[in-house]
């Protein structure tokens, strides 16, 4: 096969193109395009499906992988719907509009440029996990691929989308909302959406430009919220909310500019849910503030911390019948009123509306909560080939040390008196994730540096802590 191998990570296919990284002919080149295509269709074939739904992103090289990989599909007997270019929620909208359990989104997400990758399901919203993605890899490397007459449509469902969207929330009061999609994919979609449901829109880099010339499209950066911090302050705008390359993430700041994590949106969002559904179980992942799942109590709800990665969300959450659900990353998955895949634009319209039905701005609400101290998202360089058994021995270490205070449900998260610390590998590039929390600043710088201390020890752990 002359896929490399490690493209197939544990709930997609990522990998870079040739065109801007000449030295990646073994990843998402044309022809292994049409290979994965071939291996999808089959694999879809043996499930007994007969019709996939294909979107792409913005990104300049997008709809040429995605026509290729829709070849490969044909070859392999399969109808293929292609939306165009889109968000992975429009993706699954169209999944279930269609009825089509079968939806593959070629997007790069936030990942950087020259990057590209695959989001596949055979069960509508339901994204594939390691056991389909390992078939998937061995059907492509063996060559089996179901062969067939296939068909390729177009149809466009943005207008379906943003019907089915706007119709599901109701502003009590008028909010002025400053919306940022970083030139990505969201700006063919969010103005619209958020004017129609009866929001004043401040737009900020809402023209479409894959180039991204003013910052990258990834709310979980700190730098590049630092455009919306000032624009909301300069407009008086109630919310600034941003989303990431493919639409499925949502950033938020409060009235004063402030960032908040989407582990606190998710906690205001929870409010309203549990009000209506006492009892309602609510899952989140480890990356997210302890703050989470003692509001999630104090509400009468029951937490479920699981997995990062929104493929292992959106199963637990089904799994558990929550009824809403996120990551600290800007995941948010809704299920109440709503399909249950994580939508940035959908999470930012349901805040507003929260916001919109009192008369308090959203740092006031969010003062209610608990309060902790919280780093930003710190990522360290790790080789994907290295980065799953390093962590094995980093998990095996720390709880030598720290004994049941680790949880290690995905990577390591010990907890602490008076606070925790975590180290995971991302599912998506070549790095480890750390996250610290403390009940104060002292706390968390504590907890922070013994972590630096015992992981500088490893070889193949990058030295330098990114977005620190």
């Amino acid at each position: 096969m002359s896929i490399k191998p490690t493209l197939f990570r544990e709930y997609d296919v990522r990998g870079r193109v040739p065109e801007v990284c000449p030295d990646a002919v073994d990843e998402l080149s044309d022809e292994n395009m049409r290979i994965l295509g071939r291996g999808f269709g089959t694999l879809a074939k043996q499930r007994g499906l007969q019709r996939v739904v294909i979107c792409h992103d913005l990104r300049h090289y997008s709809p040429r992988l995605s026509a290729c990989f829709a070849d490969g599909l044909a070859a392999a007997g399969m109808q293929v719907t292609d939306i165009g270019c889109g968000l992975s929620p429009t993706l699954y909208f169209a999944q279930i509009h269609l009825d089509s359990p079968a939806g593959v989104m070629i997007t790069a997400s936030h990942n950087p440029q020259g990057w590209s990758g695959l989001k596949m399901s055979l069960n509508y919203v339901q994204t594939m996990l390691g056991p389909e993605i390992k078939a998937l890899q061995s059907i492509c490397a063996a060559g089996a691929f179901a062969e067939g007459e296939g068909s390729i449509e177009t149809t466009d469902l943005r207008a379906a989308y943003l019907d089915d969207m706007v119709g599901r929330v109701s502003m009590a009061r008028p909010l002025k909302v400053v919306l940022d999609p970083g030139n990505g994919t969201a700006a063919l979609f969010c103005v619209e959406a958020f004017e129609r449901a009866g929001l004043e829109v401040v737009p900020l880099f809402c023209e479409p430009d894959a180039d991204f010339p003013n910052h990258f499209p990834n709310p979980s950066e700190l730098a590049a919220r630092e455009a919306i911090r000032a624009k909301v302050v300069e407009t008086g705008a109630d919310l600034g909310l941003s989303f990431d390359g493919d639409g499925d993430r949502l950033g938020v700041q409060d009235h004063k500019g402030n960032d908040v994590n989407a582990d606190r949106v998710l906690m205001l969002l929870t409010r309203p849910v549990l009000a209506r559904n006492p009892g309602a179980r609510v899952v989140f992942d480890v990356k997210c503030s302890q703050a989470l799942p003692e509001d999630i109590r104090a509400h009468g709800g029951v937490p479920i911390m699981w997995k990062t990665g929104h493929s292992y969300i959106k199963t637990k959450m089904v799994e558990e019948d929550a009824l809403i659900a996120g990551e600290r990353s800007g995941h948010i998955f809704i299920r109440e009123g709503f399909h249950g895949y994580d939508d940035g634009l959908f999470a930012g319209l349901r805040l507003a509306e929260y916001v919109a039905s009192g008369d308090r701005p959203l740092a006031d609400l969010l003062a209610e909560a608990p309060q902790y101290v919280t780093s930003a998202e710190i990522h360290v360089d790790c080789a994907d080939e290295v980065k799953y058994d390093l962590m094995e021995r980093v998990v095996a270490a720390f709880k030598a040390e720290f004994g049941e205070r680790v949880n290690d449900i995905n990577g390591a998260r010990v907890t602490f008196d008076d606070g925790w610390g975590l180290v995971r590998p991302s599912s998506n590039l070549p790095e480890l994730v750390l996250v610290f929390e403390g009940r104060t600043q002292e706390a968390m710088d504590r907890i922070k540096a013994l972590f630096r201390e015992r992981l500088a020890g490893y070889e193949g752990i990058g030295a330098t802590w990114h977005n620190e």
